[in-house]
C-alpha cells in the first residue's frame, strides 16, 4: 500500500508547474488551441506552463491534465484574445470534431453536459478515477475491474435527454455508488487510506474543473469521511491520538488521559466565520468568530434572522436558491463560493468569501454557511491583474511598434553607410539619398507623435482650443494639398461644401485638420483606383452653435465586416495582400476616434470589402459673431537683427547632436562651445573665461542632468549679478517635464530634433533684448511683398519676408512655432497671475514677449513689457492686471490673424 501512497502524491495535480513524467505536450492538441490565440503575454505564460510540464504516466489522470490545461487556454481565447471570435460551444464541438481521440475521453465528458446531466458526469467520473485508482494499487482483483467498465458505460451516457426527476434520482444513486464504494474498499484497504483517496481526488477535481461551477457537486458526493477516527459516541465527541501513539520512537511515559474534543470546541476553533441555519433563515448555531464579523456576541445572534445580516441582494439570492433547491437550476450560493461586502457599523468595507452547503437534513432543510475575510487577498489580486495587463499592453506595443520604428531606422543608417563608402562623386545620386534618409527622418518623427499624441489622449492630457476660424479655408486647403497626393496615384479627390455652413465658426481647427488628415491619408493610402471625396453637410443650427457632418468616401479595397469593430482599436492594421506593403503605426484611427470623442462627437464607418470605404463623424462648433475674418493695415514692426558675434555655450552629451548644433549656430556667426555633461557646463560657467549670451542645456546628461545644473548656475554669485538666459533642450513633451524646467528657472523650452527656426527665435529673442527696443516707437519700412502685409492686422508678414530674406518656409515654420506655443504660455501667464505666482507670471510675459516681437506684433509685446516689470511690485500689481486683460483680448484675435496669415502663405507658395 506504501508504493500507492507515494504514486498518489506524486502524482497529485496541485499546480500547473509540478513535474509528473518524461512525455511532453507541445505536439498534441494543446499546441492547436494556441496557434488559435494572439501573441500576448498573457499567452506566453500559458505556453511556458506547458512547455515546461509533464505528463503522468497513467491516462487517465493525463486527460484529466489536459483538461486543465483546455479550460485554461479556452478562457484565454474567449475573454482576453479579442481577436479570436467564437462561442464556448462551436470551440468544444471544434476540438472533438479535430481530435476525437480527446473530446471522447472520459475526462473531457462533463465538458459537453449542461445543467443537473454535467454535475452528474463529473460526479460520475470522480467515482471512476477513485475506482482505477484502487486498481492501480491492486490489478488483480477483478470486482474492480468490473465497477470501472459498468461507469465508464453510464459515463458516456446522455443524460440531458432524462426528465429533471430521472436526473435527480441517477444523482441519488451516484451518491449511493461513491458510499458503497468507500464501505467497500475501506474493508480493504483500510478506512484511513480509503478517506485520504476520496478527499485528495476531490482536491484534485476542484483544481481540474476549476472553472466549472458543476464541480461543486462533488460536496453532496464525498461519503462522511475519517469514520475510523469519528467514533461518535453518544456525547458526539472526537478521540484523538496521543503522541506516544503516533510516534514510536518516543520512550513510553505513564499513560494518561486521552483528550477528548466536542463538536462544538472544533467548530468553534474553526478559522473562517461559520452559521447554522434552516430554510426560514432562523440562525440556529454559530462560532464566536462568525457572530463578530456581525458585531454581535452569540447569544445576540441566535434566533436571529439571517436575511436581515446580510445586503438586501445576497439575501435575496439566498431566498432564491432555497425555494429552487430541488430544481434543475443554477444556484448562486448555494453549493458555491461567492464574495460579497460587508460593511460595519463605523462605514469600513471588508470583502468576505462565503461558502453555503445543503445540509440535506429532514424533515427542516439546514444550511451551513462560512465566511472567510479575503480583503487582502483582493488587494494581491488587483495589482496581479493590473501587473498582468500593463505586461500584456507592453507586449503589444512593442510588438507593434518595433517593425515601424525599425523600418525608416534601417533605410536611414543604409543610406548612410552607401554615402560613407562611396562618397559624393555622383550629385544627382548624392541628393536622391539624402532624400531618402530625409524622408525616413520625418516618418520616424511622424511616428513618434503618433505615440505621444496618443499618450496624451490616454492620459487625459490633451486639450482642445477655441477660436474663430475660416471652415472653408481650412477644408479646400487641406483638400488641394492631399489632390498632389492622390493625383500621384491616379486618383481624384473633390471636396464640398454645403452653401448653408457659414465660412466662420468657433473651435480647434488643428485638431480637425488633424482628423481630416488622418482620414484623407488613409482614404488615398488604400485606394488604387477611382476617387475619394470629402463633404461637409449642416446638421442643425441654433443662436449657440450649429453642428456639422464631415464624411470621407473612397473607391478601395473596403474592409472586411468581420474587421469593423476591430478598426478603431489601437495599433490595429488592415491584414490584406493587396495593402501588404502599406506601412502605418496602426494609431492613426485610435487618435482620430480619439479626438472626436473629445470634441462630443462619435466615429462610424461603413465598407464594403473590394467596392470601398466611407468615414464619418458629427462635431458641434460655436457659432461665430464674425461673418468673415477680415485684415487691417500692418502695425509696427521690430527692426533688422543680427545674431553674429554672440556667445552660446551648448551642454549637449551626444555627438552627433553636439555637431548638428555647432554647425547650425557657427553658420549664423555664433561662436559656440560645448560641454559634456551638466557639471562642465557649470564649470565653465562659474570660470568666468567668458560670459556668455545664451546657454542651450540638455535635459538628459550623465554626471549631472540638466536640472541640476540649471539650479546650480542660477544660485550661483555669476547670475547674481548678470543672469544668463538659459534654454532647456528636450525630446520629452510632456506638460510635467515643462514645469520642473520652469520651476529650475529656464527662459526657453526647446523640443528635440532641435528645428533651425526655434534656435533662430530665441537668438532674436536675444538680439531685441540687447538693443532694448522700444516697442512704441518701432516702424516698418515698406516690403515688396505688400499684398500679403496689407490684410494683417497685427502681422507684420512684409517685415518677416524681409528679415528672412524672403524665405516663406522659414516664415510658415515661425508662424507655426507661434501657434503651437503661446497657447500655452498664455495659459501659464494666466495661472501664475491668478495663483499669485508673480515672479514666475514675470519671468513668463519675459518669455512671450520675444515671440509676439518677431512676428512684428509690437502693440502685444508693449504689453507684456509691462506685465513683466509690473507685475513683480504690489504697488503696480492692479495696473499689471489691466494689461494682462488688455493682451488677452488682443491675443484672440491676433491667434485667428497669424492662422490666416499661415494659411494664405501655405496657399502662395502652391
Amino acid at each position: 500500500m506504501s508504493t500507492f501512497i507515494d504514486r498518489l502524491f506524486s502524482h497529485r495535480v496541485k499546480s500547473i508547474n509540478q513535474e509528473f513524467s518524461e512525455e511532453s505536450l507541445q505536439t498534441d492538441f494543446l499546441g492547436y488551441l494556441m496557434s488559435l490565440g494572439s501573441e500576448s503575454a498573457r499567452l506566453i505564460i500559458i505556453r511556458s506552463k506547458i512547455e515546461n510540464f509533464q505528463l503522468p504516466e497513467e491516462s487517465y489522470l493525463k486527460n484529466l491534465c489536459k483538461l486543465q490545461f483546455y479550460l485554461e487556454l479556452e478562457r484565454y481565447l474567449l475573454i482576453y484574445d479579442s481577436r479570436y471570435i467564437s462561442t464556448e460551444e462551436k470551440l468544444r464541438a471544434e476540438i472533438r470534431f479535430k481530435f476525437p481521440e480527446i473530446g471522447e475521453s472520459d475526462a473531457f465528458v462533463p465538458l459537453f453536459r449542461k445543467g443537473k446531466a454535467q454535475e452528474i458526469s463529473i460526479a460520475q467520473l470522480y467515482i471512476l478515477t477513485i475506482l482505477k485508482k484502487f486498481r492501480d494499487e491492486d490489478p488483480d482483483r477483478d470486482a474492480t475491474k468490473r465497477r470501472i467498465e459498468q461507469l465508464s458505460i453510464k459515463l458516456h451516457q446522455d443524460q440531458s435527454a432524462m426528465s429533471l426527476v430521472e436526473q435527480i434520482n441517477c444523482f441519488r444513486r451516484t451518491k449511493e455508488d461513491a458510499a458503497a464504494i468507500h464501505q467497500e474498499f475501506g474493508a480493504t484497504f483500510g478506512q484511513d487510506f480509503v478517506d485520504s483517496v476520496f478527499a485528495e481526488t476531490q482536491n484534485e477535481f476542484n483544481n481540474y474543473f476549476e472553472r466549472v461551477d458543476a464541480v461543486s457537486c462533488l460536496t453532496d458526493i464525498m461519503p462522511e469521511l475519517f469514520s475510523s477516527l469519528l467514533k461518535q459516541t453518544n456525547t458526539s465527541q472526537i478521540i484523538f491520538p496521543t503522541m506516544s501513539e503516533e510516534r514510536s520512537d518516543v520512550i513510553p511515559q505513564e499513560q494518561t488521559k486521552q483528550p477528548l474534543i466536542s463538536q462544538d470546541e472544533v467548530l468553534e476553533n474553526l478559522l473562517d466565520g461559520y452559521l447554522l441555519f434552516d430554510e426560514y433563515g432562523t440562525i440556529l448555531n454559530c462560532n464566536t468568530r462568525g457572530a463578530k464579523i456581525f458585531e454581535l456576541s452569540k447569544p445576540e445572534i441566535l434566533k436571529r434572522d439571517l436575511f436581515e445580516l446580510f445586503p438586501e441582494y445576497v439575501a435575496q439570492t439566498i431566498k432564491d436558491d432555497i425555494k429552487q433547491l430541488y430544481e434543475n437550476t443554477k444556484k448562486s450560493v448555494i453549493g458555491r463560493r461567492i464574495e460579497i461586502d460587508l460593511i460595519s457599523k463605523n462605514g469600513k468595507k471588508e470583502t468576505y468569501e462565503v461558502s453555503a452547503s445543503n445540509n440535506y437534513t429532514s424533515p427542516l432543510e439546514t444550511f451551513t454557511l462560512l465566511l472567510r475575510n479575503i480583503s487582502k487577498r483582493q488587494d494581491t489580486l488587483k495589482a496581479r491583474i493590473s501587473a498582468e495587463k500593463a505586461a500584456e499592453a507592453k507586449s503589444t506595443f512593442l510588438s507593434n511598434m518595433s517593425h515601424e520604428i525599425r523600418t525608416p531606422l534601417n533605410v536611414i543608417l543604409g543610406l548612410s553607410e552607401i554615402i560613407s563608402k562611396n562618397g559624393t562623386e555622383d550629385p544627382g545620386v548624392l541628393k536622391k539619398n539624402i532624400d531618402g534618409i530625409a524622408f525616413s527622418a520625418k516618418n520616424l518623427l511622424s511616428i513618434v507623435n503618433d505615440i505621444l499624441d496618443f499618450s496624451k489622449i490616454e492620459a487625459g492630457k490633451l486639450s482642445l482650443q477655441s477660436i474663430d476660424f475660416n471652415l472653408r479655408e481650412v477644408v479646400y486647403n487641406l483638400a488641394n494639398g492631399f489632390e498632389i497626393k492622390a493625383r500621384e496615384k491616379g486618383l481624384t479627390l473633390s471636396a464640398h461644401i454645403d452653401e448653408e455652413v457659414p465660412d466662420v465658426v468657433v473651435g480647434d481647427q488643428f485638431r480637425l485638420n488633424q482628423i481630416l488628415t488622418n482620414l484623407i491619408g488613409n482614404a488615398i493610402k488604400f485606394t488604387n483606383k477611382g476617387s475619394i471625396t470629402l463633404e461637409v453637410k449642416l446638421e442643425s443650427k441654433n443662436d449657440e452653435e450649429l453642428r456639422l457632418n464631415f464624411k470621407v468616401t473612397d473607391t478601395g479595397i473596403g474592409i472586411p465586416e468581420e474587421k469593423m469593430q476591430t478598426i478603431f482599436d489601437s495599433f490595429y492594421q488592415v491584414e490584406s495582400l493587396e495593402n501588404a506593403k502599406i506601412n502605418g503605426t496602426g494609431l492613426g484611427l485610435a487618435i482620430t476616434k480619439e479626438l472626436i470623442n473629445l470634441k462630443k462627437g462619435e466615429l462610424h464607418a461603413k465598407s464594403k470589402l473590394g467596392k470601398g470605404s466611407e468615414f464619418y463623424f458629427s462635431v458641434s462648433f460655436k457659432t461665430s459673431k464674425l461673418k468673415t475674418l477680415k485684415n487691417s493695415p500692418q502695425q509696427n514692426s521690430a527692426k533688422n537683427k543680427s545674431v553674429e558675434g554672440l556667445k552660446v555655450l551648448v551642454a549637449e552629451d551626444n555627438r552627433m547632436n553636439q555637431f548638428y548644433i555647432t554647425q547650425l549656430l557657427q553658420g549664423l556667426g555664433v561662436e559656440v562651445d560645448i560641454a559634456e555633461n551638466g557639471q562642465e557646463a557649470v564649470s565653465i560657467h562659474q570660470s568666468g573665461k567668458k560670459d556668455y549670451d545664451l546657454i542651450l542645456m540638455d535635459m538628459h546628461m550623465p554626471v549631472m542632468n540638466g536640472l541640476e545644473a540649471i539650479s546650480h548656475i542660477r544660485q550661483s554669485n555669476k547670475d547674481a549679478i548678470k543672469k544668463v538666459p538659459i534654454v532647456a533642450c528636450s525630446a520629452d513633451v510632456f506638460p510635467e517635464s515643462r514645469k520642473k524646467a520652469i520651476n529650475a528657472g529656464i527662459d526657453f523650452y526647446l523640443t528635440k530634433p532641435l528645428k533651425e527656426e526655434a534656435l533662430k527665435e530665441v537668438l532674436f529673442w536675444l538680439v531685441d533684448e540687447n538693443k532694448d527696443i522700444d516697442l512704441e516707437s518701432v516702424t516698418v519700412a515698406p516690403s515688396p511683398d505688400s499684398e500679403l502685409s496689407e490684410k494683417s492686422k497685427s502681422v507684420d508678414i512684409a517685415n518677416l519676408l524681409e528679415i528672412f530674406d524672403n524665405d516663406r518656409e522659414f516664415v510658415i515654420a515661425l508662424l507655426e512655432v507661434f501657434i503651437k506655443e503661446t497657447p500655452d504660455d498664455l495659459k501659464s501667464l494666466r495661472k501664475c497671475a491668478e495663483q499669485e505666482y508673480y515672479l514666475q507670471a514675470s519671468t513668463v510675459a519675459h518669455k512671450m514677449k520675444s515671440s509676439f516681437m518677431n512676428l512684428g506684433m509690437t502693440r502685444h509685446g508693449y504689453h507684456l513689457q509691462q506685465i513683466e516689470s509690473l507685475i513683480k511690485s504690489e504697488a503696480t500689481l492692479e495696473e499689471a492686471k489691466m494689461h494682462l486683460r488688455t493682451f488677452e483680448d488682443l491675443y484672440t484675435k491676433a491667434l485667428t490673424e497669424v492662422n490666416m496669415k499661415l494659411i494664405e502663405l501655405k496657399t502662395k507658395k502652391k
